[in-house]
């Protein structure tokens, strides 16, 4: 080989080279400089895929899921909190307006870019880093990470089958700014950055959430004409390592609000469910089906004086409202598939337990996450012949009523253990998987810490192994008599 043949080889792999450095993801060009962060900090955009080669011969002209990561330095200011923090949440007349139009800004500029982040031309959102980690990582087609199991009759008296599901979160600037704050630091995630007085997700905040099934119409009726996405998840949810592409059909959305006005509640924060229902028909495209996501309802506190004990049991034919609650309110729509909804029938999403609720879930976040999800009292009681609980047995217990306590934004549940997570789960987990991995492959100072704090971030179904000792205690109890006049 001639050194001409041999120079031009080099000056083609320097150009092959340069070219791939300046076309690496994530590396845009910043902002005005006050929107992304040091180059040197991106995170891995998935961590379970199909081989490469694989990809390119069996879904050509797909995209690969990109983390929405270019967080922004600078808090945004008032004049850019969301207009629908004008309407009144707590007005029984008005909240479904409220959740509507949070539903809206949501969805402005989302639906034209498929909610592909990036491509949002309107708003900017963003994702969670270090979900890819670890046998619920999020996969390559979506981004979806692994979440819940979903047990049989869960969601309609026709399905027979288990099923599972992944999910996907956005933020908006105001909590893209906390995340910036925890995870653009020279070292380590700086896990107080969500932590009270001076830490914490700020006014102003947004994050809603997509969650996805491997159930079809064939199972739960209202999933016809779905939302669907391409994912890279395991057959079963019992399964931690192989993997399959499949159809994940969209079935709720979840929304978090850090709003003042719900401070006075002692929470400080708003939740909101939708369940999609393809029934509806609505949207001429696919992209447009998210259309079909009906209101289920909003909570901003727990309700904690109301300690009537009941659950509606599964499989559910009809939503029981309790109007006796005065911090959750429901829709009493036809639209609405019928709801099993949480305990005292408080907000739960379709994919949730029917013994928990919204706020109780997620005040639970922290770091280390000592506190579980779900307390054992969830699963202690009565059960019907299909196996699901049809009434519990200790409720009177100090854990049960802790759990339904109004914890204020960003304190933690066990404040002398850990660090608020500011009602973020997600938060939790990338703290975890962050420090898991660093124990493991770097060997770690906080490996202590870690000791039987792997509470599994679970939404839905029976996943614990105790629940079979659990469902066996208990003493039995005359059920509780709902006040009259009762709604149902």
């Amino acid at each position: 080989m001639n050194k001409y043949k041999i120079l031009w080889m080099v000056v083609c792999v320097i150009a092959i080279l340069t070219f791939l450095k300046c076309a690496s993801p994530g590396e845009k060009a910043p902002d005005n400089g006050e929107k992304t962060v040091d180059d040197s900090k991106n995170f891995p955009d998935f961590g379970a895929m199909i081989p490469v080669a694989q990809f390119v011969k069996d879904y050509p002209g797909h995209k690969i899921f990109k983390l929405s990561q270019d967080y922004p330095k600078a808090l945004p200011g008032d004049d850019k909190i969301p207009a629908f923090f004008k309407i009144p949440f707590d007005d029984k007349k008005r909240w479904m307006e409220w959740l509507e139009a949070a539903k809206q800004y949501c969805f402005d500029g989302m639906v034209e870019a498929d909610f592909v982040a990036q491509d949002n031309k309107k708003r900017d959102w963003y994702h969670m880093p270090w979900l890819h980690y670890g046998p619920l990582a999020s996969e390559g087609f979506s981004g979806l990470a692994k979440e819940a199991p979903v047990s049989p009759y869960q969601l309609a008296p026709e399905q027979k089958h288990n099923g599972q599901v992944y999910a996907l979160g956005y933020y908006n600037d105001f909590a893209g700014h906390t995340l910036y704050k925890m995870w653009n630091t020279k070292t380590d995630p700086d896990p107080f950055v969500t932590q009270a007085p001076k830490g914490g997700f700020p006014i102003g905040t947004v994050i809603f959430k997509f969650l996805y099934t491997d159930l079809d119409s064939t199972d739960v009726p209202f999933l016809k004409n779905p939302y669907t996405r391409l994912a890279f998840i395991t057959p079963t949810f019992k399964d931690s390592v192989k993997r399959i592409v499949k159809t994940m059909n969209l079935i709720q959305m979840d929304i978090m609000v850090r709003d003042k006005a719900a401070e006075k509640y002692g929470t400080g924060w708003i939740f909101g469910n939708f369940c999609y229902n393809g029934n509806l028909h609505k949207g001429n495209t696919m992209k447009e089906r998210v259309a079909n996501l009906v209101p289920v309802g909003i909570q901003f506190g727990n309700d904690s004086k109301y300690t009537t004990n009941w659950i509606n049991p599964y499989p559910v034919v009809k939503t029981m409202i309790n109007d006796t609650l005065k911090e959750t309110f429901i829709n009493p729509s036809a639209d609405l598939p019928p709801q099993h909804l949480g305990w005292g029938g408080r907000l739960d999403g379709p994919v949730d337990l029917n013994t928990a609720s919204c706020m109780s879930c997620h005040a639970t976040g922290e770091f280390p996450q000592l506190a579980k999800l779900v307390p054992d009292e969830a699963f202690i009681g009565d059960t019907a012949a299909n196996g699901s609980m049809k009434y519990l047995t200790n409720t009177n217990s100090p854990a049960w009523k802790k759990y339904y306590r109004n914890f204020k934004c960003g304190t933690a549940y066990d404040p002398k253990k850990a660090t608020s997570t500011d009602f973020s789960l997600q938060v939790s987990l990338a703290l975890e998987y962050y420090w898991l991995w660093k124990n493991k492959d770097v060997g770690g100072y906080y490996a202590s810490q870690f000791a039987g704090v792997q509470h599994m971030a679970v939404r839905g179904g029976m996943p614990f192994t105790r629940m079979k000792t659990l469902k066996k205690g208990g003493k039995k109890q005359k059920a509780d008599v709902l006040p009259e006049g009762q709604s149902f």
